[in-house]
């Protein structure tokens, strides 16, 4: 859930501008981008980079002020990784301020809300699966693909709502909120689970996360 229509203090949008253009220079610069190269990884990248604003506009407002959309991410960290993942996760975040008018001032906070922290998540994640769980192809679908993004989303959604009730509203704070947006985030991790699954088998090149030699050899 990202903070575009509301106003955030100075300080706070300040320091998460900071943190946000820091983590994304480092993760940038250190980005393998030869991985696009891959056939039709680059057109995915950036087909990714432009639904996302699309998919964040379809959102419906709560009573007490936050807004409820789904996340788009944590497909996008599984199928190229966190650095290129969150590099293009902050382009669309840039897209969306600039086609839906957005408030300028929470760019720093929404590039952490939607691009750096799922990013981290959604590796940590991955990381987690390979090191403690069988290196299975259904694992993998599974384990990421869906209990993996929706203990992603869950975690994220709670983070952002707490962060909006923090900073922009705490007299709104409603538990129907978080009820909605851990309904959402069960139904977003059907759809992920299968858009892992398709891309994984029939567009494998597209998935830079999943490697043959670990998942596929000797099975």
């Amino acid at each position: 859930m990202g903070i575009f229509a509301e106003t955030i203090p100075h300080i706070i949008a300040l320091a998460a501008a900071l943190a946000a253009f820091a983590t994304l220079y480092w993760n940038t610069r250190a980005a393998d981008w030869q991985r696009l190269s891959a056939p039709g990884a680059f057109s995915a990248w950036c087909c990714a980079i432009i639904l996302l604003p699309m998919l964040w506009r379809f959102s419906v407002p709560l009573s007490g002020g936050p807004v409820l959309h789904m996340a788009g991410l944590p497909i996008f960290v599984l199928m190229f990784g966190r650095r290129l993942a969150m590099t293009g996760a902050a382009l669309s975040v840039l897209a969306y301020t600039i086609a839906f008018d957005a408030q300028w001032l929470n760019l720093g906070l929404n590039l952490l809300l939607l691009a750096v922290l799922p990013a981290y998540c959604g590796d940590a994640l991955m990381r987690a699966t390979e090191r403690f769980l069988p290196r299975h192809m259904f694992v993998y679908l599974l384990g990421n693909g869906f209990f993996g993004t929706m203990a992603m989303l869950a975690l994220l959604n709670m983070l952002s709502l707490g962060v909006y009730y923090a900073i922009v509203s705490a007299a709104t704070a409603s538990g129907d909120a978080l009820a909605y947006m851990l309904l959402l985030s069960w139904g977003e991790s059907f759809l992920t689970g299968l858009l892992l699954t398709m891309f994984t088998v029939y567009r494998p090149e597209w998935v830079l996360t999943f490697d043959d030699n670990v998942y596929l050899r000797g099975k």
